[in-house]
């Protein structure tokens, strides 16, 4: 997925996005093919009633000691002009499976553009430590510079670059419909997001665009 809870530094990058219809993406898959232990996947993102905007080729390892190995290779379609909000994995699992450990900087949120408040090291938190009372409600709890990130002891993420990561009580479309903490609602589950990049959160709210680099 690609959508992130748009913070209030994003009113202006919003629109456009909701006009690509990143927040209702689905997948569209062109080939399956199964060799040996790998599956390998063509596919692409589109909005709601658009074309797609990002192609790619997965290939999907699978491994005697547990291990599964993801590998992407993506392309952006040359008629978008605009950047993502963010590109990686999201999913959701039974609420009990609030806790995680993560290495990477903290403990508070932190993005590729606010940062420097947080150091590296090893940390240990749950989906409810993570939310940011926020006025409206909206992005939050973002980790940035994670190499490792354990969840409830079942499920373990590394890689050899740093990538990002959030878990959070509330869904993504939770956050995004609602415009005050009332409206809220906790679904029974823990939300997680394991993410290649996040894009920053600076924006001409009250200041210059967001800078190329942080895009």
């Amino acid at each position: 997925t690609v959508w992130r809870a748009p913070t209030d530094n994003d009113s202006l990058c919003k629109e456009r996005w909701m006009q690509q219809r990143y927040h209702l993406v689905s997948s569209k898959i062109y080939d399956v093919a199964v060799c040996s232990n790998q599956i390998t996947v063509q596919g692409s993102l589109s909005g709601l009633s658009r074309m797609p905007f990002l192609y790619y080729t997965e290939t999907i390892s699978f491994y005697e000691d547990g291990m599964v190995e993801r590998k992407m290779d993506v392309k952006i379609a040359e008629y978008i002009h605009d950047f993502l909000p963010r590109f990686g994995l999201e999913f959701a699992m039974p609420a009990e499976n609030t806790a995680f450990r993560y290495f990477g900087r903290g403990p508070m949120e932190n993005y590729c553009d606010l940062h420097a408040h947080a150091p590296v090291g090893y940390y240990e938190s749950c989906a409810e430590q993570e939310y940011v009372h926020y006025v409206r409600p909206q992005e939050h709890g973002n980790h940035y510079g994670v190499r490792e990130l354990s969840l409830a002891d079942k499920l373990q993420f590394t890689s050899g670059n740093d990538f990002e990561c959030k878990v959070s009580t509330y869904s993504t479309q939770n956050l995004t419909a609602a415009n005050h903490t009332d409206e809220l609602c906790a679904d029974g589950n823990t939300h997680v997001r394991v993410d290649y990049k996040v894009s920053g959160i600076g924006s001409n709210s009250c200041g210059p665009d967001l800078k190329e680099e942080y895009r």
